[in-house]
């Protein structure tokens, strides 16, 4: 079984992680990335595989580093998504117990941000999510978290390794330590409504829009009608004026756009026919937007607003 991510006109497809795809027969990948000295992060990511190991868990292999430029070797081309989040160093290792095989994948993306914003990405709110880290969530054969600076992904075939994936999976969150909570402007935000697993962090063109890069979205449920809350952060008060600015112009232009004095700092009621009906209004450094919005939406925009604060 080689476990790879693919990915084909821009969508992810990842190999075993809800058994719908068949596997090659070896669970080791024998990838090659060019050899080059240890650094610091490097060091780092070893020390979360290294022994003692669980339930006689041994390593059948040294690990395998890529980085950057040789990250597309593994994951057959996918390695923009990645990038996008400033992936640094990928360790890549296979072990054994008994008769099940184990692969671990462990990312240092640098920043907790991106790397909830990489396994956000990838994650359905359709999965089996488990409290390991920050959110993990598993299938059979497959147990993936995210936790501080790394998003770890775990496979397993044969003998007892869907079971050995728990134990492993709990050593590896312990060594990475730490606060196993959300990005924290996340904690900040309504959780009234909130539909669960619904929160992502993303770096380029959030509702396809390249101005309000970085944001976060959440989406929240109000019976049957769903809206999602954006919070793009800007550099200052000023640049998050002038995203709102950007958004106010692309609604005018494309369908209306109404000053909302009601709705606080630089209040903005706009729709179109392909977007539908937005609400939004700065604070600070931060553009807030509610896209279809429900009735009471001033309210929740107002008490977004005052979580930021």
């Amino acid at each position: 079984m080689k476990l790879r991510v693919r990915y084909r006109n821009g969508l992810v497809f990842l190999l075993l992680v809800v058994g719908f795809s068949a596997a090659p027969n070896s669970a080791f990948s024998n990838g090659a990335p060019g050899a080059k000295p240890p650094d610091v992060s490097q060091e780092q990511i070893v020390k979360l595989l290294s022994t003692p190991l669980p339930a006689k868990i041994k390593a059948q292999e040294t690990p395998a580093f890529y980085r950057p430029d040789s990250l597309y070797q593994y994951i057959d081309g996918g390695a923009d998504v990645y990038l996008l989040y400033d992936f640094r160093v990928l360790l890549h290792q296979n072990f054994k117990s008994g008769a099940a095989e184990l692969t671990a994948d462990v990312y240092d993306m640098g920043r907790p941000e991106d790397a909830f914003g990489i396994y956000a990405a990838e994650r359905s709110a359709r999965y089996k999510f488990v409290p390991i880290g920050i959110e993990g969530y598993r299938s059979k054969g497959i147990l993936n978290f995210v936790q501080d600076r790394y998003y770890v992904k775990l496979a397993g075939m044969n003998g007892n390794a869907d079971t050995l994936l728990d134990s492993f999976a709990r050593m590896v969150s312990q060594r990475i330590g730490g606060k196993r909570t959300a990005p924290t402007l996340l904690t900040k935000l309504p959780t009234a409504k909130r539909v669960p697993h619904s929160e992502q962090y993303v770096r380029k063109d959030p509702l396809g829009h390249p101005f309000l890069a970085p944001a976060y979205l959440v989406t929240y449920a109000w019976g049957t009608q769903e809206g999602k809350l954006v919070i793009t952060v800007a550099a200052d008060s000023a640049a998050a004026k002038a995203r709102l600015d950007q958004l106010a112009k692309h609604f005018r232009e494309t369908g209306e756009c109404k000053a909302a004095a009601d709705l606080g700092e630089g209040g903005i009621r706009a729709k179109n026919s392909f977007e539908g009906g937005v609400i939004a209004r700065t604070q600070g450094r931060y553009l807030i937007a509610l896209v279809n919005p429900p009735e009471n939406g001033a309210e929740i925009l107002k008490a977004t607003a005052q979580g930021l604060l």
